[in-house]
């Protein structure tokens, strides 16, 4: 494969740290040092994944809906088992907070639906292995 065919590269960095980027030069810092944490941790980095893939259908679903979204945080936990490798995430919980001039409970939540249940692939990458429930809020 030549490098156009690439869509990510990782790279070493030295010790427990590796440089994330793609093919238009984003780069991530990944570090499972939890001493010195450098970066971000892989497994934490799905996490913030997940939270971004939603977040962007429903930004995109409310702007649809005339809706005027504010502001919009996703905070996430999960679990993973604490025994035996490989440890996957098995529970994911995504906590919405959004805020807005006169946001309509029920496109909030069809947007958080579509979002989970439709659009969003990194959920659907998850979704095998990890139990994914959410909870919203609209704050003022």
């Amino acid at each position: 494969m030549s490098k156009q065919d690439w869509l990510a590269e990782v790279s070493w960095a030295g010790e427990n740290v590796f440089l994330g980027s793609d093919t238009s030069g984003h780069t991530v810092v990944y570090d499972s040092t939890d001493d010195t944490m450098r970066g971000i941790g892989p497994m934490r980095a799905l996490l913030t994944a997940l939270g971004a893939c939603t977040g962007m259908d429903i930004v995109a679903i409310l702007k649809k809906r005339k809706q005027r979204l504010k502001s919009l945080k996703m905070m996430l936990s999960g679990g993973r088992p604490e025994h035996g490798l490989p440890k996957p995430w098995t529970s994911i919980h995504i906590r919405y907070v959004l805020a807005g001039e006169g946001l309509e409970k029920k496109y909030v939540e069809e947007a958080i639906k579509d979002s989970t249940d439709k659009f969003c692939s990194v959920g659907a990458s998850l979704s095998p292995t990890a139990k994914i429930t959410h909870s919203y809020e609209i704050v003022s």
